[in-house]
């Protein structure tokens, strides 16, 4: 009986920030942002150490930082002439963290359930999963 009014609260406030849940996600579905957010969870990188660690080269990340910065995920400061990124937003690292716990490799050898086998029959398509290397 709890476990089903706990069920219908959490569903009932899904309902009313779904927008908002929707735009956040939206937002990190760019693997780009969702690489920087993801390595700003880290700790503060310079605009230099995101571009080399990430690999995405100006303007490209100064687009996406912006799109980061203007929907209040990171916040940047300047010191000399070095722009300082930071994650600024505590759902978003709470976001961020739940992911890296569900795909991390240990996160994946966790998940018990097997997935269901599906026998091919002839003329069929076969595909097989394709596991990816680790984040950058």
């Amino acid at each position: 009986m709890a476990e089903t009014r706990r069920k219908k609260q959490a569903a009932g406030m899904m309902h009313g920030r779904a927008e908002e849940i929707s735009e956040i996600l939206k937002l990190l579905g760019n693997p780009q942002r969702l690489l920087i957010a993801s390595l700003l969870c880290e700790g503060e990188y310079a605009v230099s150490e995101i571009e080399e660690k990430l690999g995405i080269r100006q303007p490209t990340l100064s687009q996406q930082l912006g799109a980061l910065r203007e929907a209040g995920v990171i916040e940047g400061r300047r010191e000399a002439k070095a722009v300082i990124y930071h994650l600024a937003d505590e759902q978003t690292r709470h976001l961020l963290d739940a992911l890296h716990r569900i795909f991390s490799p240990e996160g994946l050898a966790a998940q018990t359930s097997p997935r269901p086998r599906v026998a091919s029959s002839a003329g069929a398509a076969s595909f097989a999963r394709v596991a990816t290397q680790g984040a950058r």
